[in-house]
């Protein structure tokens, strides 16, 4: 599901947040004495407990604390008090640069006055070169780099703190990341399977995963506290966030651009690294309840966090339990009816429907309804007389559907991380347990009848019939239930080699597991027992002599006895899946030399990782006992060499007129796969500051995805399946599965940013950032199965067939349909077969994006208070696809079904004292259907009050409201082909929701 109300920092570089709790910055807390109460420990860690308990941001660079121990601090400071006491026995000295926001440097002293022995000496790299307008946070390791002590890369990123997730109502780190404007819904998100965005079923689950940039989930990689999680999916192409608990995450920093160079695989709409927490002293209880006020929709939350800081180390255990209710179709009149012709639009219902229709092959072959079974009689004792030529029945398969499902979500994660001498070891545990309940689509039936059945009629008297039956209104959708778990462990070791130098040895493990099972569905072989087609058997306990015949002739209000559609009905769909990831991973990164304008830097490091599949289950959808499905196990081993270096090249030593700063970031990856071969990948980037105002950055580099292990090796198959055509539906034999032929996707991209800040106007930030990608050699089944006749473009993908009239065209079905890898195919004959289909995974196609973000932060003050104003544009110039090699390029920006080319957020927030209050608004712009019919604009409300501190006579209280989309905007209508009046890649069907939180600290 895409949700449209988002909340940025900034499009420009920025390390990372100090604390999660400090951010939107409080101007009057600064001056405000709180209780403090702080053990001995690390400055780093101290600092950080700081800036939680007093709410304000401290931003220092690593090295300047480093090695340095603050004392116990117990008692009322202001902020500024609290740290000039840790601060009292160093060399650092505190300075704000902003209301709320305390910057650390050296202390400067007269060039005659003698260096106390012990001194760290100051650098030109060092936190005296930082300005006021570029100050580097807290954080050692950033997305975008493997060096330490790196303040910001010359890539995009966006950093959202926990306040930002807070503030905006989200619900989850799901939520909030697949809200942001460069990330699109795809196939990947919790309503995919319901509104058609994933044909293939391969989400089975209803994960949500982040799609950047509309490139694919598939090809953002994403890492929790620096590392890989395992595939989710029936591919596992994609990582499930939804099993991440918020209670544990810290921050999460998002880099818009390809990163192939240093991650590897995947990173080619850019990486999410989500942190986990490391600075909770005490603990966190929550609790939230939110319901769509259009009903149909709630969602509950309860979370725990527990942590603990001491000298030397951390350590952080968090549950949380999440329960979502269903959102039924039906309870949107827009979502709810395929007939859109109310909306304006088109009727979208399905003539396999409840009353049925009897099919007749049209002059083009084509399969298409010519007698509706008549309405409102019991189906017994028809007569060719109660037919009549040319009417159809119609029935609104959207009516049983679910369009988010009934989930549950147990989620658990330890963290713990402990100095031994020169060494910090770590360990991450997360594991998650998630149930989802949901109605699909009715199941339907097309059977040819005869005379053998006794309520058998022929409107002009043929010995048999096809009779396309929907059991939707005896039996409603097909319910689909589900379990996914989702583990993970890291282990991990860094080391202080001395001279600057640090190495990081860790290895992980993880685990994606998916369970997905369907009951309510047509067994084909009882279906024929029951009418009559086949003798009873003595394999069942049904006789249709005794327990009744099926009769597809029921009219409506009438319905088949409960014992004939509990046999029909019995069958089931069972499919398992797991996904599997070790690695073991190795990071040295230190200074090389001295330049002109800083350290030079390296980091190089290597990877060893085994990728691992496999798929499972049973069925019973035909014959008397169930059927296994192939255990089909699948795996690969990828080896990976990396190199990165920071350059300076000018920085405040040399500084020039123009040239205040100047850095060049290089770096490259080779990784070698034992099935698709090996990739290189290399990237550059530069920063250019021409005064303290202003900033430009570029990168440039390649990026790769490898092929899914079961996009690879998953075997073919044949079935049947009536496709739409001529107004009709044509019987075609569809292939389907994997290509052990597949090579990697390939894409470049660049990146071209400028950030402004004016020494006049400190708390103003600019920054606008244009990027483009060109994806090609891509991989996937690139036709949509309902168009595969009908679309020019999926010419390629498809060959009409004449079996009746031409011999070639009659040996080619008979030879597909002996096929060992065919099933079912004899529901049709030879002769009625009109096409082919390959649906198989091939290297075809391409996709170029390009796009600009535009930025604005500003803070200023109203009567004292502080009142924070942020701003966030996403524009998608191109979004041009190829699908093969030599079809015509086709522009879908702003196309139903893609990506808006316009979204907007604007935000602000107003503090005073322990209130506060943010209002945002969100716009989607106009886009058009294929067929050049404009959708409107969207735009919506989103409103939150909170109050925090002592509330009730009770400390560390925090209290919110939160009402997304206050005035309640549908969504914009959509004629979707789909029988949904919206559509759901740029909306959701939830309307207003409105939330209280309750968080209490200990």
């Amino acid at each position: 599901m895409t949700r449209v109300s988002v909340s940025l920092l900034s499009g420009v570089s920025l390390a990372a947040l100090v604390a999660t709790a400090a951010a939107p910055a409080i101007a009057s807390a600064q001056d405000m004495a709180v209780t403090i109460a702080l053990p001995a420990g690390p400055m780093q860690k101290s600092l950080v407990a700081l800036a939680n308990q007093t709410n304000v941001r401290i931003l220092f660079e690593s090295e300047l604390v480093a090695g340095l121990s603050a004392p116990a601090l117990q008692g009322r400071y202001t902020a500024r008090e609290a740290v000039e006491k840790l601060l009292s026995n160093s060399s650092v000295s505190v300075e704000q640069i902003r209301p709320g926001v305390l910057v650390l440097r050296p202390l400067r002293m007269p060039v005659s006055a003698p260096v106390a022995v012990g001194l760290p000496p100051t650098s030109s790299d060092s936190p005296a070169a930082v300005t006021q307008s570029d100050p580097t946070l807290v954080d050692e390791i950033v997305v975008g780099s493997h060096i330490r002590g790196v303040k910001d890369s010359a890539s995009p990123v966006v950093v959202l703190s926990r306040e930002d997730i807070d503030q905006a109502g989200y619900a989850s780190i799901a939520e909030a990341l697949t809200a942001l404007p460069q990330a699109f819904g795809g196939t990947a998100s919790e309503d995919s399977l319901a509104t058609g965005a994933d044909p293939n079923g391969t989400n089975m689950m209803r994960g949500t995963g982040v799609d950047l940039r509309g490139l694919g989930a598939d090809a953002t990689l994403v890492l929790v506290n620096g590392k890989r999680m395992a595939g989710a999916g029936v591919y596992g192409d994609f990582a499930d966030i939804s099993s991440i608990p918020f209670a544990a995450v810290g921050r999460t920093e998002v880099l818009l651009d390809g990163a192939s160079a240093l991650y590897g695989s995947d990173a080619v709409g850019g990486v999410v690294d989500i942190r986990l927490r490391t600075d909770l002293d005490g603990g966190e209880s929550r609790v939230s309840a939110g319901a769509a006020t259009q009903g149909g929709y709630s969602r509950y939350l309860a979370s725990q966090a527990l942590g603990k800081t001491w000298a030397g180390g951390h350590v952080l255990a968090a549950y949380e339990y999440t329960r979502n209710e269903n959102l039924h179709a039906a309870d949107r009149a827009y979502a709810g009816n395929a007939d859109l012709r109310v909306l304006g639009g088109t009727d979208r219902r399905s003539t396999t429907s409840a009353p049925g229709n009897i099919l007749r092959l049209n002059a083009a072959g084509a399969y298409v309804p010519t007698y509706a079974i008549p309405a409102n009689q019991n189906g017994v004792g028809l007569t060719a007389a109660d037919f009549v030529a040319g009417t159809v029945n119609y029935t609104n398969q959207r009516g049983t559907y679910d369009i988010l499902p009934q989930s549950e979500r147990h989620s658990a994660i330890v963290s713990v991380g402990q100095d031994v001498g020169a060494v910090e070891l770590t360990g991450d545990f997360r594991f998650a347990h998630r149930e989802i309940d949901a109605r699909n689509g009715a199941s339907t039936a097309t059977l040819v009848l005869t005379a053998a059945n006794p309520y058998y009629v022929s409107p002009t008297g043929q010995s048999s019939e096809r009779i396309a039956y929907s059991f939707q209104n005896e039996a409603g959708g097909v319910r689909n239930w589900g379990v996914s778990e989702s583990l993970g462990a890291a282990l991990g070791a860094k080391a202080r080699l001395g001279a600057g130098w640090n190495a990081d040895l860790s290895g992980v493990y993880a685990q994606e597991i998916g369970i997905s099972h369907s009951t309510g569905q047509v067994n084909s072989t009882y279906l024929s027992e029951a009418a009559g087609l086949s003798a009873d058997s003595a394999l069942t306990s049904f006789s249709a002599a005794r327990d009744g015949y099926f009769n597809p002739y029921v009219g409506t209000g009438y319905s088949n006895p409960k014992a004939v559609l509990d046999f029909i009905l019995s069958g089931w769909d069972l499919s398992k899946s797991r996904n599997e990831l070790k690695s073991v991973n190795l990071v040295f990164d230190g200074p090389l030399l001295q330049l002109p304008g800083g350290k030079l830097r390296l980091a190089v490091g290597g990877q060893l990782r085994r990728e691992e599949v496999r798929t499972g289950g049973a069925r019973f959808l035909s014959g008397y006992v169930q059927t296994a499905k192939v255990t089909r196990a699948f795996s690969r081993d990828v080896k990976s060499l990396f190199a990165e270096l920071n350059a300076p090249l000018v920085g405040p030593d040399n500084a020039l007129p123009f040239v205040e700063r100047l850095e060049l970031s290089l770096a490259g990856r080779i990784e070698d796969y034992d099935d698709v071969g090996s990739t290189r990948n290399p990237k550059v980037g530069v920063i250019w500051s021409p005064s303290h105002d202003l900033t430009f950055k570029a990168t440039y580099g390649t990026s790769f995805r490898a092929p899914a292990l079961y996009e690879l090796n998953a075997p073919y198959s044949i079935t049947p399946i009536l496709v739409s055509y001529n107004g009709g539906q044509v019987a075609s034999l569809v292939y389907t599965g994997g290509n052990p032929d597949l090579k990697p996707e390939t894409a470049k991209s660049w990146t071209a940013g400028v950030t402004y800040t004016p020494q006049g106007a400190p708390d103003l930030t600019l920054g606008l950032n244009a990027y483009r990608t060109d994806f090609t050699n891509r991989v996937g089944s690139p036709v949509v199965l309902a168009q595969a006749l009908t679309s020019a473009e999926y010419a390629p993908f498809r060959t009409f067939v004449s079996p009746a009239s031409n011999a070639a065209d009659r040996a080619l079905v008979q030879a597909i349909m002996a096929d060992s890898h065919a099933s079912g195919t004899s529901a049709y004959s030879v002769d009625t077969y009109g096409a082919v289909i390959d649906l198989r995974n091939v290297n075809t196609g391409s996709l170029v994006v390009q796009g600009m973000d535009a930025t604005i932060a500003y803070g200023t003050t109203v009567r004292g208070d502080p009142l924070d104003l942020n701003g966030s544009l996403t524009w998608l110039q191109h979004y041009k696809r190829k699908l093969t090699p030599t079809s015509t390029e086709v522009e879908l920006a702003g196309q139903a079904g893609y990506p808006a080319d316009l979204r907007l957020r604007v935000s602000a927030t107003w503090t005073h004292g322990a209130a506060a209050v943010t209002v945002g608004l969100n716009h989607v712009g106009d886009t058009y259907a294929d067929t050049g019919r404009r959708i409107h604009p969207w735009t919506t409300a989103d409103l939150q009050a909170r109050l925090r501190g002592r509330i009730f006579g009770v400390d560390g209280l925090s209290v919110a409201l939160t009402v997304q989309n206050l005035f309640d905007q549908d969504p914009p209508f959509y004629d979707n082909p789909a029988g949904y009046g919206y559509d759901p890649a740029n909306a959701d069907p939830i309307g207003r929701i409105v939330s209280f939180q309750l968080t209490k600290a200990w």
